[in-house]
């Protein structure tokens, strides 16, 4: 039996549907030939047109089964910069993406300041052409929920405002999920599994470090967050350059600067001046294992080896002790971590040269890189989401 179950007896003309199939079986096979040429992007573009072709054919393939209404939610990664919208379609367990751009006054962009999300969200949706976009009038006829990440940073009530006022769900449909659970949710496969496996998710922001331990059942999909403990302790991207400055610029400079390191406060018109030399120090030592510079007649050397002695291995051995203190409060230890996955802006500055210092203190566990694709694992978290009833709606075990 071929892939035809039923024939076709309608006498309709399926010309532009066929050289639709088989323009896509093409792109198909053009990436299968140049694998080089396929992104995140394409894969997301392909799987969609596969569905509109899929739907268009069950009718007529299997005349006797109700088609399957899919789910639609809205999910907002909420970042410094601003917040990234993506609309998700959920259908048979398989999501697909759809994520907007806006024509800003800055050029085109992904990210919408949090500033503007009422203005050009309902700017975008009253002036929307339906009838080309025809999956925003299936997407706002059938959007079921609105996520919105929590970083634990950024204020997001004037974007719940916002988003009340756009009236585009219900405000008991409104709700926000942590981006280190959401990070959780891209890696955790939404099929049954053999064994129970155990996740620790290390999110660096600008202020703080949060962890997550994430206990994974069989059935995964029957994750709840009593099975979640999550922590946190103030250390960030801004504390990393506080510390780039109060240990190595400043005791170079320190004899012909006219102000002690208690001087250093925020208040003080020099500490800008300091930090965006503590800004290009962190830049060059990515690239360079050393660099020297001249101020005011004086030249100053600062090394990587310098970087990681006094910044880079005391807040690892800060980061440790809290992983441990975490693992204590749910009975655990590091050998039973099957995966440690770091996210989050602060790791992804740092990475290139902390790789080699986090993998000899967590020597033996398997490592998950901070993910620099289109699509961050918070945001496929927020489109998985909905495949995890249980986590919807419940509290986190805030060790």
């Amino acid at each position: 039996m071929g892939i035809f179950n039923y024939p076709v007896t309608d006498k309709q003309d399926f010309s532009s549907l066929l050289t639709e199939i088989d323009r896509i079986l093409s792109g198909v096979i053009s990436s299968l030939v140049n694998p080089q040429e396929v992104t995140s992007e394409t894969i997301i573009a392909t799987r969609q047109h596969l569905e509109s072709a899929r739907v268009m054919l069950s009718p007529l393939l299997l005349p006797d089964q109700t088609p399957e209404v899919a789910r639609w939610s809205l999910g907002m990664e909420v970042q410094p910069e601003g917040v990234k919208i993506v609309f998700f379609r959920e259908s048979q367990g398989l999501i697909d993406f759809y994520p907007l751009s806006w024509s800003l006054a800055t050029g085109t962009s992904d990210l919408l300041p949090c500033s503007q999300v009422e203005e050009y969200l309902i700017s975008w949706l009253s002036n929307r052409d339906f009838s080309t976009d025809s999956w925003l009038w299936e997407a706002l006829a059938r959007l079921e929920a609105i996520i919105i990440t929590d970083d634990g940073e950024t204020p997001t009530d004037d974007l719940k405002k916002a988003l009340l006022t756009a009236q585009l769900i219900p405000p008991d449909r409104l709700s926000s999920l942590e981006t280190a659970l959401a990070t959780a949710l891209a890696h955790i496969p939404t099929s049954d599994q053999p064994q129970p496996q155990t996740l620790l998710v290390i999110e660096g922001k600008r202020e703080t470090t949060t962890l997550a331990i994430v206990e994974v059942p069989p059935q995964t999909r029957s994750l709840s967050r009593q099975a979640i403990a999550m922590s946190h302790f103030n250390y960030g991207e801004n504390t990393y350059e506080q510390a780039i400055l109060s240990h190595l610029i400043y005791p170079l400079w320190r004899s012909f600067l006219p102000l002690s390191r208690s001087d250093l406060t925020d208040t003080n018109p020099l500490k800008k001046s300091l930090l965006a030399a503590a800004r290009l120090t962190k830049l060059i030592l990515q690239e360079e294992s050393e660099f020297t510079s001249s101020l005011a007649g004086h030249t100053w050397t600062v090394s990587r080896t310098d970087l990681n002695k006094k910044v880079i291995i005391p807040y690892i051995d800060n980061l440790r002790q809290k992983v441990n203190d975490l693992l204590e409060k749910q009975q655990k230890s590091l050998e039973d971590i099957d995966r440690i996955i770091f996210s989050g802006n602060f790791f992804l500055t740092i990475w290139p040269y902390f790789l080699t210092e986090i993998q000899q203190e967590f020597a033996g566990c398997n490592l998950e890189a901070p993910s620099q694709e289109t699509f961050s694992p918070a945001i496929l978290g927020l489109g998985r989401l909905c495949l995890f009833s249980a986590l919807r709606g419940e509290k986190v075990n805030n060790a």
